[in-house]
């Protein structure tokens, strides 16, 4: 019953009904003692004749000696009385240990109500609060930092759902929009030939393409993001020639120079998102570049790693432009949607898949243009 009872108090109030207790455990302790030491001594000296003092003590009753009996009832009543003194002063420190204790309990749960209060405040609208706790660098403070830091990856995280939600409604209504015009206005003509038939059928198409490859894309960023389903011994070289192959029955629209060297490199993973990410990357270097310009592939593995390296020629890039090329739906100059085939999100695709095999994306961009991407993976076989 005690138990249940104590269980059901406030942290406040857990913590001064323990410091109370441990002082009044304590102080009991240091009483007894004194009461024993004390009830010896009493009970030493004779109820009748004399017990002779020595100097030590007897200076304190003023003489080089003293001589003392104590009657029964005389040892009774002071052992009785400093029993209750003893008690007394149990007691009011007892009161005074419960409200220091109080006290300092409340400035200990301080910090708590602070971050309990912070998160009830929380909502998809308010991730951007912080505790930011003041005080020294104590377990609540380190406590209250790892929250912080707890909301801005989730601020950041729900960030980038509202914009990645935002430019997928967006880049869907596209290729729906331009069907139902191509239809819409093919239906207003009184009359429609053969090729007027077959040119908004070709529009059609195309946009059917359109939309197929952004879900694919879609489900493909989401399967990455949620994790590998099965391991296999993969080399990194033999998908990334697969990519290859698929990459040049691809339509582009300048002639690119492409060299590659690709060195067996062993990981272990998913076959198929594997490709895709070196799809992806040759895919984003051929689309993004110039006219003669160049693409270079090449797989290795060293120390305990495997590496995947795709860079380009190209359009001058910043630096600071870098780390935005792996958000969905972001290009080089554009968002969202662009000019040049391609939905925004294959670098995306890149990093979630490269995350999802316990490697790293890193990407710098080229001295002359374009851009070098390096994906680094754990050589396991």
């Amino acid at each position: 019953m005690i138990r249940e009872r104590f269980a059901n108090l406030s942290i406040r109030q857990k913590l001064t009904v323990t410091y109370a207790a441990m002082f009044l455990a304590a102080g009991a302790i240091l009483l007894g003692l004194n009461y024993t030491l004390m009830a010896q001594v009493v009970l030493a000296v004779p109820s009748q004749g004399a017990l002779t003092i020595h100097p030590g003590i007897g200076q304190a009753l003023h003489g080089p000696a003293a001589s003392i009996a104590l009657s029964n009832d005389i040892r009774s009543q002071l052992l009785n009385q400093l029993l209750l003194m003893s008690s007394v002063a149990l007691t009011v420190m007892a009161i005074i240990s419960g409200l220091l204790g109080w006290f300092v309990a409340g400035r200990v749960v301080t910090p708590l109500k602070q971050m309990t209060a912070t998160a009830k405040r929380l909502s998809e609208r308010t991730l951007h609060e912080r505790i930011n706790l003041q005080g020294p660098d104590d377990e609540l403070k380190d406590l209250a930092n790892t929250f912080d830091a707890l909301l801005a990856r989730l601020d950041s995280a729900f960030d980038s759902q509202r914009r990645f939600v935002a430019n997928a409604s967006h880049e869907l209504r596209t290729p729906l929009a331009i069907s139902r015009a191509a239809v819409e206005v093919t239906l207003d003509k009184p009359r429609l030939s053969t090729d007027q038939w077959r040119d908004m059928a070709q529009r059609v198409l195309l946009s059917t393409e359109r939309s197929e490859r952004l879900i694919e894309g879609l489900l493909t960023l989401a399967r990455g993001e949620r994790g590998i389903d099965r391991f296999e011994t993969v080399d990194l070289a033999h998908v990334t020639a697969q990519a290859i192959e698929a990459a040049a029955y691809v339509e582009h629209p300048v002639e690119i120079r492409m060299t590659k060297t690709l060195e067996p490199a062993i990981v272990h993973g998913d076959p198929e998102l594997l490709e895709r990410l070196a799809f992806n990357l040759i895919d984003n270097a051929l689309i993004h570049n110039v006219d003669g310009g160049w693409v270079d592939v090449r797989t290795s593995a060293v120390n305990g790693t495997s590496t995947l390296h795709v860079g380009n020629g190209g359009p001058v890039i910043t630096p600071e432009v870098v780390p935005m090329l792996f958000e969905p739906f972001r290009r080089h100059g554009v968002d969202r949607t662009g000019g040049r085939r391609g939905n925004g999100i294959g670098l995306s695709i890149v990093s979630a898949i490269a995350k999802s095999h316990g490697g790293t994306v890193k990407a710098e961009p080229g001295v002359a243009g374009g851009l070098e991407v390096i994906v680094t993976l754990p050589n396991k076989t």
